[in-house]
């Protein structure tokens, strides 16, 4: 019964006391949420002045946040706003204050800095000259110091402190990177590879990270001065140190970046040679080369490889690459006569003998199989090579090979239904498959030469719509070529005949094929298609070793149509003519350098800056 009273006081103390406590931490909570508040208000106000350089009120409100906060980014804020007004002394007396108060290395710069701008030049030098005479061995401090020189854009300070910290005993740290940053941004891009590359010697476990510094480089290289005098250094580099293999490694792997391929297997080759370990990494850059349509280099490393005989257990790869790269270099070129065709096939028979009529041969029977048809008029053994290679036991995508390639000589023989039934099967077995998409092409071309134009055009840009990276520089030209003549000619009459005249040139049925197109050239006034007209009538010139007139034919593609997708083709076709067969090389070489100039982005422009660093007489 006693407990009851006490129980009522005890229950109003607490009712009482409870709000009591609580209103007070809640003001407190409150208050501190206001001032936060107007903190955010502040602080965004300040820099929306700071950024629209109002750099009064920005001081103002960055002199009184720091005050309130003393938060050290509000202080660089209202000094750099004293800089920024003028007002030296102001900013001296500041940095003089701030200096007391922190001991920091950075308001000492910045009181260095002050009395730079204001012409005391000696105070200031003698004021960072002895932050730098008095770095203490730690790396941690030497950055930090550098940091604080950076700041404020003394750039000749920052290399010094880089410089002497690099010395200090017990450091043990170059600075080479941190420097070559400093180098790169002034603009001292010698000095900055230089300094890449000593991080690289003392550091070899950071290759992928210069790697990638080099790569920023080059990206940020606008009139490839910054890529020649990289390809300069790393040359130099690789050559004086033969027995660091890092260095032609650095090479081979910006060679390829720059499509310098040439470059890159003179270095692998010289690696081989030199560690007698690198067959593999030659076999590897020897088919990116030929993927590549270099394939000079190509055959450079694959015989590189089959010349070491059986001993080598890339001896067979070696053989079928070089073969492979003998072919599409024939191919490409004007200059090939019958007895090259024949060769080639007699050393493909010679690789059955060897390696076996079997998978690990069967492009090297596409390959007979083509020569057979189009060099040498023979296309019923070429039929029997591709059905005897049909019975291999091969993968989807090698049959589809095959098949599309035997489609092609059923076209040459003008079977053009056979031929397409083929392709689509090709199409629809693998559908998104990247064989897919070249029988679709190939489908899309024979449509073309048959006149069936809206057929080629819908596939073309379902092709296009697929993926660029897929679909071939041929597929895109022929797709601009259908668009563009029946722009012009809404009667597809002329385009019709040229289709005639280019399938006639796929058949070698080359005297109907110039009839056709000489008629075209005499009587047709559709603008768009006189380029084509005039680079397929070269094609056939050259063919039938008329090489003035094919020339004469390139370079008015190439001079009147300077604007066309054919420029760069024509250009390069010029090139060849006069480097292999009418003996111009200083016009080849001058050709060659325009491709690579202004049309950078040709499918041409890699192999003519190796055609014209060689023909130039560069030593690489």
């Amino acid at each position: 019964m006693h407990l009851k009273p006490i129980i009522s006081i005890l229950f109003f103390v607490i009712l009482f006391s409870i709000p009591a406590t609580f209103l007070q931490a809640q003001q407190v909570r409150t208050d501190n949420n206001a001032q936060q508040n107007q903190r955010v208000i502040d602080e965004n106000l300040a820099y929306e002045f700071y950024r629209n350089q109002d750099w009064e009120s920005a001081k103002a409100l960055y002199l009184n946040l720091f005050e309130t906060f003393k938060a050290r980014h509000y202080y660089n804020f209202y000094f750099n706003c004293l800089i920024q007004l003028n007002q030296l002394d102001e900013a001296e007396k500041s940095a003089r204050r701030q200096l007391r108060a922190t001991k920091d290395v950075q308001d000492e710069i910045d009181l260095g800095y002050i009395l730079m701008l204001s012409g005391d030049q000696k105070k200031s030098r003698e004021i960072f000259e002895n932050i730098i005479k008095e770095l203490s061995p730690d790396r941690n401090r030497i950055s930090q110091v550098a940091n604080a020189f950076r700041t404020r854009n003394l750039d000749e300070y920052t290399l010094l402190t880089y410089e002497k910290g690099s010395r200090l005993p017990g450091v043990n740290y170059e600075f080479h990177l941190e420097k070559a940053g400093i180098y790169q941004y002034t603009g001292n891009y010698t000095a900055a590879i230089d300094s890449y590359l000593s991080h690289l010697d003392s550091s070899p476990e950071n290759f992928d990270l210069i790697k990638r510094y080099f790569q920023n480089m080059v990206v940020m290289d606008i009139d490839n001065s910054m890529s020649e005098l990289m390809r300069t250094k790393f040359l130099t580099k690789a050559q004086a140190n033969p027995d660091k293999p890092l260095y032609g490694e650095l090479l081979i792997w910006f060679s390829l970046q720059q499509r310098d391929y040439d470059i890159a297997m003179i270095q692998a080759l010289a690696m081989d040679r030199r560690f007698g370990d690198r067959e593999f990494a030659v076999l590897e850059l020897a088919e990116i080369s030929l993927s590549n349509s270099q394939y000079e280099v190509a055959s450079k490393g694959f015989s590189y490889v089959a010349a070491k005989g059986q001993g080598s257990i890339y001896y067979f790869q070696g053989i079928k690459g070089a073969l492979k790269a003998r072919y599409y270099l024939a191919e490409q070129s004007h200059n090939t006569g019958i007895n090259i065709y024949e060769g080639i096939s007699e050393d493909i028979e010679k690789a059955f003998q060897t390696i076996g009529f079997n998978r690990e041969t069967y492009e090297l029977a596409i390959i007979q199989a083509r020569i057979l048809t189009y060099a040498l008029d023979k296309p019923s053994d070429a039929l029997v090579i591709m059905e005897k290679s049909l019975e291999l036991p091969l993968r989807p995508d090698e049959q589809a090979n095959l098949k599309m390639n035997l489609a092609d000589i059923l076209l040459y023989q003008n079977e053009v239904w056979e031929a397409t039934l083929l392709y689509s099967q090709v199409d629809k077995a693998l559908k998104n498959e990247p064989v897919a998409h070249e029988a679709r092409f190939r489908n899309a071309r024979l449509r073309y030469f048959i006149g069936e134009f809206s057929w080629a055009q819908t596939q073309l840009d379902v092709l296009k719509a697929a993926t660029s990276k897929l679909i071939s520089n041929d597929a895109l030209t022929l797709s601009l070529l259908i668009r563009d003549n029946l722009m012009d000619d809404t009667t597809g009459s002329s385009l019709r005949a040229y289709a005639r005249a280019d399938l006639m040139t796929f058949q070698k049925r080359d005297p109907e094929a110039l009839l056709v197109l000489d008629s075209l050239a005499e009587f047709d006034r559709t603008q768009s298609l006189k380029p084509h007209v005039n680079m397929k009538k070269a094609e056939i010139l050259a063919r039938s070793s008329r090489f003035q007139e094919a020339d004469d034919l390139y370079t008015l593609v190439f001079t009147q149509f300077s604007d066309s997708y054919l420029a760069d083709d024509a250009l390069f076709q010029s090139a060849l003519l006069n480097e292999e067969n009418l003996n111009n090389i200083e016009r080849a070489r001058t050709l060659y350098e325009i491709i690579f100039d202004k049309y950078p982005a040709s499918i041409y422009a890699a192999q003519a800056r190796q055609k014209y660093r060689s023909l130039r007489g560069d030593s690489i």
